[in-house]
């Protein structure tokens, strides 16, 4: 992933073209953009069309509107479609113009706020929620990764104790989860192993608990282990995007792109997966396939920004180092990113970028959260003694020259 091709030339040009592109605007209501392709018959599928039909047909029943908006999250968590987020809230906005909305209404919102970066209007709903409804497992679980994702860790502690009465099972992957990446990753990997123990294979918990341990296992260094966990999550769900996304990402760092390549070759319509396939071409030195996936993700991104979306921050900023060589772009992408979001993908652009930038004292934020994490990713550790190495290097290079010893 970090070797640069020699036909890097070809990218950069592309660059400048990207940057000069307009967006394609309808001349009027007929005009078809595009034909999408239609969904997969399957199970989700003919389920959220048949709950369509009975709304479509006059039924004003929140628990079929609710159940439908469920529906939706559950498949934009698989397939990462946006439309199924304007699905959703379209779905029980009858019940959200209410004075008073049933907190099943706020905390459906909430999700859809949740996946489009809208935290802090996710977090009102979802107080508002609580307030009427203080047992809502799923408000203090989102409730919970919000904050986790902000880097409130205590809160996001507090909010996970909070399902302690509710479901012993969720609160410890909840505090697993959030102890991983505020220095106790120890501690959370093996509160992880005992928890296995109490989950049924069967349970949709023990997939969730899979991907978890994955994803610690990576940031601890357990190379072997992540790559056990990561096979037995997929064997249990193999079109859950965030989950191709993530080993996708550990099949890269470890140069395995033809693995990639098949993991991802029917994904193109997802952004972040794209990001992913483009990148392993990059690997396996596939130009023609890699040209032509670096142009559809520039005008994708370039979209993204007209709307104001900036949900794709972190992929937009690995984009433009990994695939334009702009780090410059690439830096201030994950400075903003930053601000909005503090994963350990979210610390690695930044460091990645500042390296590539030669500009280390913009990844200081970074570099504090790392230390505080105490993560031994051997990704992770590498780019901190790169930066550590730059930081040296300019003090070394602003110090005065010393005159002659006398003899």
């Amino acid at each position: 992933m970090r070797r640069v091709l020699c036909g890097s030339c070809l990218f950069v040009g592309l660059a400048f073209a990207l940057a000069d592109a307009a967006p394609v605007r309808p001349q009027q209501d007929s005009q078809v953009l595009e034909t999408l392709p239609p969904r997969a018959h399957d199970a989700l599928n003919s389920t959220i069309a048949s709950m369509h039909a009975a709304l479509a047909a006059g039924s004003h029943n929140f628990d079929l509107a609710a159940e439908l908006a469920k529906r939706h999250l559950e498949r934009f968590r698989r397939d990462q479609d946006p439309r199924d987020l304007g699905q959703a809230e379209a779905a029980i906005e009858p019940w959200l113009r209410q004075p008073n909305p049933p907190p099943r209404a706020l905390v459906l919102r909430a999700s859809v706020r949740q996946s489009n970066h809208f935290f802090a209007s996710a977090l009102d709903d979802l107080d508002h929620a609580i307030r009427v409804q203080p047992d809502n497992v799923d408000a203090w679980l989102i409730r919970a990764n919000i904050l986790q994702v902000q880097g409130r860790y205590l809160e996001a502690r507090q909010s996970c104790g909070r399902l302690i009465l509710m479901n012993t099972v969720i609160a410890g992957i909840c505090l697993a989860n959030v102890a991983a990446v505020s220095g106790m990753p120890e501690q959370a990997y093996l509160l992880m192993q005992r928890l296995a123990a109490q989950i049924p294979p069967t349970d949709s918990l023990y997939h969730w608990l899979l991907v978890s341990q994955a994803e610690t296992a990576v940031w601890m260094g357990r190379q072997e282990a992540a790559e056990q966990f990561f096979r037995s999550a997929l064997a249990i769900n193999p079109r859950d995007a965030y989950l191709k996304a993530a080993w996708a990402d550990f099949l890269l760092d470890r140069n395995r792109p033809r693995e990639v390549l098949t993991l991802l070759a029917g994904d193109i319509r997802n952004d972040n997966l794209l990001l992913r396939l483009a990148l392993a071409e990059k690997q396996a030195g596939l130009n023609e396939d890699l040209a032509r996936h670096v142009e559809d993700l520039g005008s994708r991104f370039a979209a993204s920004a007209e709307r104001g979306d900036r949900v794709h921050l972190r992929e937009e900023a690995i984009f433009n180092l990994k695939l334009l060589n702009d780090p410059e772009k690439a830096l201030s992408l994950a400075e903003a990113d930053w601000q909005v979001q503090k994963e350990v993908a979210d610390c690695r652009i930044l460091m990645e970028a500042a390296v590539a930038a030669r500009q280390p004292a913009r990844a200081a934020p970074a570099m504090m959260w790392l230390k505080t994490a105490r993560l031994r990713d051997p990704a992770l550790m590498r780019l901190e003694a790169r930066l550590a190495s730059l930081v040296f290097g300019a003090r070394f290079a602003k110090q005065p020259a010393r005159s002659g010893a006398s003899a």
